[in-house]
């Protein structure tokens, strides 16, 4: 059960109440005790007084005595002796039951009734004398003049209680006294013992409070060596904020690193921020600010608000420039007492993420701009897009030359911008021809420069080029990428797209013997014809061929390579120039099929069959006349490359121009009842693709032959 909801302090309560009481029960008993030494000081003293009055009644009385013998008034000594039997009588009255009396001076004082046991005794005593002492003169004081005998006979009286009551009186002075003395003794013992217990109970709450403090100072300390150690390791910027946006005196160490300073403590935020950001900034954030302390603003609510969520900042840099960042600032309220008293910020240096986010945004646009650029691409015909590049450069080329030219007067200027306004509008007529909008919309936001150039007139100089220059270079960039998205589409045509939909058979096919022979034997012919080569395989190990075609294709291959290398590959510079890469390709497929049949691809990513000199070649050799070979299609121009001896070319040496080699292999498939294809585009590519059934038995003897003529 909890003591009053005191928790850790009730201890220290229990400890002040039991000294307050303490206290309280000391001046309570002191203040009793010392009003009844007071009231035994004024009983000793009217003790004393008694002693007085009973000889003041018995030297009045003598006097009385004397004055009645002479014969001589004693009015006044009759006044006297009454005012002392009054005065006796009443005191020892109060003495017995309690009740006021005449004090000195006429003041009246009250006497207790006195209890002790031995005083009453006196009392008693005494009132045994007193009585008939007081009667006698009584009697005496009703005659105002009264005679001799009487007199003397109250005389003798008095003589004979005068004594006994001094005696008594002396001993009730002596008793109260003693009373009063033990009490004197009763409050001492009470003060000492209260001193005592209020001594020993301040000591138990000094005792408990240092080991209270000693706690709370070892508490404080970790508590500070905690906090102190959190805002040193962290990572991110840590401070409170007061309603006149004061940073407080605590904050992180990383805080320092983030806004390049050292001074934050008691810094004003917002003069903090002039001058790192803009003034707009500063004006927002203020009454951000303002709204966060307010008590009726949802903090969820005007979050979205906060103009310093992701903000640029810009530091000097000490040597004359200036550092920018990304800065975050998150802000809490904190609460006390169910009133907003602080924010709690929060910052970071996000300058890496949003140069991140930024470079990956700019990649993402790349790309889609890219993609966007390849597909126009696919949609353009080849030869078409080849020839519009081509057109492209040297019109940029001349448009360049233009803009260096320095021209010097005005009249020169407005006719080279006539110009270049003539070159670039036929260029964008180009590009939309072609297809290529994007570029074409390009070239219109330059002629849109080069139109208000154009109508400056006589205010036209050489800085008006300027912009102009900036945008065309953004256009060479433009058609050096489009021809950079040509070339890779043609390396990726030239390298993949022989047989797309085919897997290879044997991934270790590639490294068989005959592959690799195949392979340096292209390499050796290009080498041979200035060329450069690269043969790619798929397919099975040609030596796992059902015979006899596993000792005949490699010929009928060799064949292939040789035609494709001499005839069909361009040179290096030739492939450049057409947006190829140096080397050609040579793809290869060799698949043996389920029913026992094999199927052969051969494709090369060269000049293609020019039909143009097959027509020329067979003119030449008498194979038809000129009229015949206009008239002849594609298709049966390209059988004439199978007749023996036709060859395009007009000299043979060793490797080529015999017209052997793609003769020696259609008489091949015929024997062995297979099937030969052809694919072809002026200066994309060649395709062979070859079909052979299952051999049979007499064929392995025409296999044998074949290879013999071959060598």
């Amino acid at each position: 059960m909890r003591f009053f909801g005191l928790g850790k302090y009730r201890v220290i309560v229990l400890t002040v109440a039991m000294f307050l009481v303490f206290d309280l029960g000391v001046l309570v008993l002191n203040f009793v005790i010392s009003s009844q030494i007071a009231a035994d000081a004024l009983a000793v003293n009217m003790a004393g007084r008694q002693r007085m009055l009973s000889q003041r009644a018995a030297k009045t009385l003598w006097q009385i005595n004397e004055r009645t013998v002479a014969g001589q008034p004693a009015s006044g000594e009759m006044a006297e002796l009454t005012e002392a039997v009054a005065l006796f009588d009443e005191t020892l009255t109060a003495f017995r039951q309690g009740g006021s009396v005449r004090g000195g001076a006429g003041v009246v004082v009250t006497l207790d009734r006195i209890d002790d046991a031995e005083a009453i005794a006196i009392l008693q005593r005494t009132n045994a004398v007193w009585e008939p002492y007081r009667a006698r003169i009584t009697s005496l004081l009703a005659n105002p003049a009264p005679d001799i005998d009487a007199v003397r006979s109250a005389l003798d009286v008095a003589r004979g209680a005068n004594l006994e009551l001094l005696k008594l009186m002396n001993e009730l002075t002596s008793q109260v006294e003693v009373t009063a003395a033990a009490k004197a003794t009763t409050l001492r013992a009470v003060q000492i013992g209260g001193i005592t217990l209020a001594t020993a109970n301040f000591v138990l709450i000094l005792f408990h409070f240092l080991r209270k403090l000693r706690q709370g100072d070892a508490l404080l300390e970790q508590a500070k060596k905690e906090t102190d150690d959190i805002l040193v390791t962290v990572n991110e910027g840590l401070f409170l904020l007061d309603r006149n946006f004061r940073i407080g005196s605590q904050h992180s160490h990383a805080l320092e690193g983030i806004l390049g300073r050292s001074d934050l403590g008691g810094a004003d935020f917002v003069d903090l921020l002039r001058g790192i950001v803009t003034e707009k900034t500063v004006g927002m954030s203020r009454d951000y600010l303002d709204l966060l302390f307010g008590e009726r603003v949802n903090e969820k609510l005007v979050g979205s608000l906060n103009p310093l969520d992701v903000v640029e900042v810009h530091f000097d840099d000490q040597r004359g420039g200036f550092v920018t960042k990304y800065l975050e600032f998150r802000f809490n309220r904190v609460r006390e007492g169910g009133v907003v008293a602080h924010l709690l910020v929060t910052a970071n240096d996000v300058t890496k993420r949003v140069q991140l986010e930024r470079a990956l945004k700019e990649a993402h646009e790349r790309a889609k701009g890219q993609m966007d650029l390849l597909v126009e691409v696919l949609q353009v015909e080849p030869d078409a897009l080849r020839d519009f590049l081509a057109a492209a450069a040297v019109c940029l080329d001349k448009v360049n030359t233009l803009l260096r030219e320095r021209t010097a007067s005005a009249a020169d200027r407005r006719e080279a911008v006539i110009a270049i306004y003539r070159l670039l509008h036929g260029l964008k007529g180009d590009a939309s021809g072609v297809g290529l909008s994007g570029l074409a919309e390009s070239i219109h936001e330059v002629e849109d420069l080069v139109v208000g150039l154009r109508e400056k007139h006589a205010t036209l100089d050489g800085n008006d080029f300027l912009p102009l220059t900036v945008r065309l270079e953004r256009l060479f960039t433009q058609v050096d990428a489009l021809r950079g998205v040509v070339n890779r589409f043609a390396q990726i045509r030239g390298v993949v797209a022989v047989e797309p939909a085919r897997a290879a058979t044997e991934p270790d096919a590639a490294q068989a013997p005959q592959v690799r022979r195949w392979r340096e034997f292209a390499t050796r012919l290009a080498e041979k014809q200035g060329k450069h080569v690269q043969l790619h395989y798929h397919g099975v190990d040609p030596a796992t061929l059902a015979s006899p075609y596993r000792e005949a294709l490699p010929t009928v291959v060799n064949q292939f390579i040789r035609n494709a290398v001499v005839h069909g590959l361009e040179k290096p510079e030739q492939r450049l120039a057409q947006g190829k890469p140096a080397a050609g390709n040579i793809a290869l497929y060799l698949a043996a099929r389920e029913d026992g049949g094999v199927d052969l691809s051969f494709r090369d990513d060269g000049a293609g069959l020019q039909l143009a000199a097959i027509r020329q070649a067979a003119i030449e050799r008498g194979l038809l006349s000129a009229s015949e070979a206009e008239a002849c299609d594609a298709r049966r121009l390209v059988e004439l490359i199978f007749r023996p001896a036709f060859s395009t070319r007009s000299s043979a040496d060793e490797d080529g121009g015999r017209g052997v080699g793609l003769d020696v292999i259609r008489n091949y498939v015929n024997e062995w009842g297979g099937n030969i294809r052809i694919g072809s585009t002026p200066r994309e590519y060649c395709h062979f693709r070859i079909s052979l059934p299952r051999p049979s038995p007499q064929l392995s003897a025409g296999a044998a032959r074949i290879n013999g003529e071959a060598a």
